[in-house]
């Protein structure tokens, strides 16, 4: 599921949590593949779900050199 951005992104992972939903993994921005800030949660019958936003060419920038994960949430 695009949210459109970073923000929409973390508001999600507040709101599931908030809700008591299964975080599988949470709000992070990931550099390999396709880069994206992303959410991954579980619907009752254990299916995963992709919240995500895509960078824009400012986040792009910020890329660590490692390429490691960067959480959005503690």
């Amino acid at each position: 599921i695009d949210l459109g951005t970073r923000d929409a992104v973390i508001d999600a992972h507040r709101r599931a949590e908030a809700a008591g939903w299964p975080i599988h993994k949470p709000a992070r921005t990931t550099w390999r593949g396709t880069p994206l800030h992303e959410l991954w949660l579980r619907d009752p019958d254990g299916t995963l779900i992709e919240v995500y936003a895509r960078l824009t060419d400012a986040e792009l920038a910020e890329m660590p050199a490692d390429k490691e994960p960067v959480f959005l949430v503690r």
